[in-house]
Protein backbone atom coordinates (compact mmCIF):
# COMPACT_ATOMS: atom_id res chain seq x y z
CA UNK A 1 0.00 0.00 0.00
CA UNK A 2 1.09 3.39 -0.99
CA UNK A 3 1.69 6.56 1.39
CA UNK A 4 1.22 8.82 -1.42
CA UNK A 5 -2.53 9.50 -2.06
CA UNK A 6 -3.48 8.94 -5.83
CA UNK A 7 -3.41 12.91 -6.63
CA UNK A 8 0.26 12.77 -4.94
CA UNK A 9 1.76 10.12 -7.21
CA UNK A 10 -0.49 11.26 -10.28
CA UNK A 11 1.63 14.37 -10.04
CA UNK A 12 5.03 12.91 -9.61
CA UNK A 13 4.22 10.45 -12.35
CA UNK A 14 3.29 13.80 -14.64
CA UNK A 15 6.81 15.54 -13.15
CA UNK A 16 9.04 12.48 -14.43
CA UNK A 17 7.05 11.78 -17.71
CA UNK A 18 7.90 15.81 -18.54
CA UNK A 19 11.30 15.37 -17.17
CA UNK A 20 12.11 12.27 -19.34
CA UNK A 21 10.28 14.20 -22.35
CA UNK A 22 12.26 17.18 -21.94
CA UNK A 23 15.20 15.41 -21.69
CA UNK A 24 14.96 13.12 -25.16
CA UNK A 25 13.93 16.84 -26.88
CA UNK A 26 16.93 18.29 -25.67
CA UNK A 27 18.84 20.26 -28.42
CA UNK A 28 21.94 18.17 -29.20
CA UNK A 29 24.95 19.58 -30.53
CA UNK A 30 25.02 20.58 -33.74
CA UNK A 31 26.67 18.71 -36.29
CA UNK A 32 30.50 20.16 -37.07
CA UNK A 33 29.09 22.62 -34.85
CA UNK A 34 33.31 23.42 -34.01
CA UNK A 35 33.85 24.57 -37.37
CA UNK A 36 30.80 25.96 -38.72
CA UNK A 37 30.68 29.99 -38.21
CA UNK A 38 32.61 33.35 -38.69
CA UNK A 39 36.36 33.27 -37.76
CA UNK A 40 39.05 36.00 -37.82
CA UNK A 41 42.61 35.04 -38.84
CA UNK A 42 44.66 36.74 -35.86
CA UNK A 43 47.95 35.68 -36.37
CA UNK A 44 50.47 34.77 -39.37
CA UNK A 45 52.03 31.30 -37.38
CA UNK A 46 54.46 30.72 -40.08
CA UNK A 47 54.52 29.33 -43.75
CA UNK A 48 54.84 26.41 -46.33
CA UNK A 49 58.21 26.07 -48.49
CA UNK A 50 56.15 27.10 -51.30
CA UNK A 51 53.70 29.86 -50.92
CA UNK A 52 51.49 31.91 -53.54
CA UNK A 53 51.47 34.89 -50.95
CA UNK A 54 54.44 37.71 -50.33
CA UNK A 55 55.04 38.40 -46.26
CA UNK A 56 53.77 41.33 -47.03
CA UNK A 57 50.43 39.92 -48.30
CA UNK A 58 49.79 37.25 -45.71
CA UNK A 59 50.90 39.74 -42.92
CA UNK A 60 47.73 41.77 -44.62
CA UNK A 61 45.04 39.18 -44.55
CA UNK A 62 45.32 39.15 -40.54
CA UNK A 63 42.10 40.46 -39.27
CA UNK A 64 40.01 39.60 -42.01
CA UNK A 65 37.24 37.31 -41.93
CA UNK A 66 36.69 33.91 -43.18
CA UNK A 67 32.79 32.35 -42.81
CA UNK A 68 32.45 28.73 -43.00
CA UNK A 69 28.67 27.12 -43.59
CA UNK A 70 27.58 23.22 -44.34
CA UNK A 71 27.21 24.87 -48.04
CA UNK A 72 30.05 27.22 -48.67
CA UNK A 73 33.29 28.71 -47.18
CA UNK A 74 33.51 32.29 -48.16
CA UNK A 75 37.47 34.07 -47.17
CA UNK A 76 39.06 37.05 -48.92
CA UNK A 77 36.61 37.46 -51.49
CA UNK A 78 36.69 33.54 -52.57
CA UNK A 79 33.36 30.89 -52.32
CA UNK A 80 34.26 27.89 -52.14
CA UNK A 81 31.08 25.67 -52.70
CA UNK A 82 30.05 22.47 -51.31
CA UNK A 83 32.99 22.10 -48.55
CA UNK A 84 32.60 18.40 -47.74
CA UNK A 85 33.83 19.49 -44.29
CA UNK A 86 35.01 15.71 -43.81
CA UNK A 87 37.68 14.49 -40.66
CA UNK A 88 40.93 12.98 -40.69
CA UNK A 89 42.90 12.43 -37.24
CA UNK A 90 46.99 12.94 -38.25
CA UNK A 91 50.04 13.06 -36.48
CA UNK A 92 50.51 16.20 -36.75
CA UNK A 93 54.16 16.59 -37.12
CA UNK A 94 54.12 14.38 -40.28
CA UNK A 95 51.12 15.38 -41.99
CA UNK A 96 51.99 19.20 -42.15
CA UNK A 97 55.74 17.79 -43.06
CA UNK A 98 54.61 15.37 -45.48
CA UNK A 99 51.45 17.83 -46.45
CA UNK A 100 52.90 21.25 -46.46
CA UNK A 101 56.64 20.85 -46.26
CA UNK A 102 56.80 23.19 -43.35
CA UNK A 103 57.36 22.87 -39.58
CA UNK A 104 54.45 22.39 -36.94
CA UNK A 105 56.71 24.03 -33.92
CA UNK A 106 55.28 27.23 -34.30
CA UNK A 107 51.59 26.42 -35.14
CA UNK A 108 50.38 25.60 -31.11
CA UNK A 109 48.58 22.23 -32.32
CA UNK A 110 48.55 19.01 -30.35
CA UNK A 111 50.61 16.25 -31.35
CA UNK A 112 47.62 14.50 -33.12
CA UNK A 113 45.15 16.81 -34.75
CA UNK A 114 41.87 17.12 -36.48
CA UNK A 115 41.88 18.26 -39.90
CA UNK A 116 38.57 19.45 -41.48
CA UNK A 117 38.22 19.86 -45.38
CA UNK A 118 37.34 22.82 -46.12
CA UNK A 119 37.04 22.48 -49.87
CA UNK A 120 39.59 24.86 -51.22
CA UNK A 121 41.94 24.41 -47.87
CA UNK A 122 41.84 22.98 -44.65
CA UNK A 123 41.93 23.91 -40.72
CA UNK A 124 43.16 22.14 -38.04
CA UNK A 125 40.97 22.28 -34.35
CA UNK A 126 42.85 23.54 -32.31
CA UNK A 127 40.84 24.66 -29.33
CA UNK A 128 37.54 25.01 -28.13
CA UNK A 129 36.95 28.79 -30.64
CA UNK A 130 40.71 28.55 -32.06
CA UNK A 131 41.49 26.74 -35.22
CA UNK A 132 44.60 26.82 -37.18
CA UNK A 133 43.60 28.33 -40.96
CA UNK A 134 46.30 27.31 -44.32
CA UNK A 135 46.03 29.77 -46.52
CA UNK A 136 47.87 30.30 -50.03
CA UNK A 137 51.49 28.90 -48.37
CA UNK A 138 50.61 30.43 -44.84
CA UNK A 139 49.29 28.79 -41.88
CA UNK A 140 46.59 31.78 -39.52
CA UNK A 141 45.75 31.33 -36.04
CA UNK A 142 41.99 32.27 -36.17
CA UNK A 143 39.27 32.74 -33.33
CA UNK A 144 35.31 32.51 -33.49
CA UNK A 145 33.74 35.62 -33.77
CA UNK A 146 30.67 35.56 -31.01
CA UNK A 147 26.97 35.07 -32.89
CA UNK A 148 24.79 38.12 -32.71
CA UNK A 149 22.26 37.89 -30.76
CA UNK A 150 18.45 38.15 -32.26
Amino acid sequence: MSFLPIAGRLVVMTTMFALVAYTAHAKKPEKDADILGTWTLTKVLDSADIASLTDQQAAALVGKVMVVRRDSVMFNGELCRGPELTRRRHDTAKYVRDGYHARVGSLGLPDIVMVVDLDCTEAFLKEREKIVVFWQGYFYDAVRRPQAKH
